[in-house]
């Protein structure tokens, strides 16, 4: 086996990923120096709160239903898994 081959030690191995990772850091740096420091805008629009107070009781419905038929279908495959 060659020098290169060899598995390298931990203290190489995390030089050799802080090497690679300082790239990516400098280039966040100017791009957070070119927003002025801040986050920029985001470009998605929040729930209505009303409207996410109206759904959230009908999503629960729907939720206990749906848990309701998983059980009694895991019940049925258990009884003809069981019976057969």
């Amino acid at each position: 086996m060659t020098k290169e081959e060899q598995p390298l030690s931990r203290s190489a191995y995390r030089k050799q990923q802080e090497q690679q990772a300082a790239p990516v850091k400098e280039t966040m740096r100017r791009e957070n120096k070119q927003h002025g420091g801040r986050q920029p805008k985001r470009r998605h629009h929040d729930l209505d709160t009303a409207a996410e107070n109206v759904a959230s009781p009908q999503l629960k419905k729907r939720l206990n239903w749906a848990i309701g038929i998983v059980a009694v279908l895991i019940v049925l495959v258990y009884l003809v898994l069981f019976f057969v």
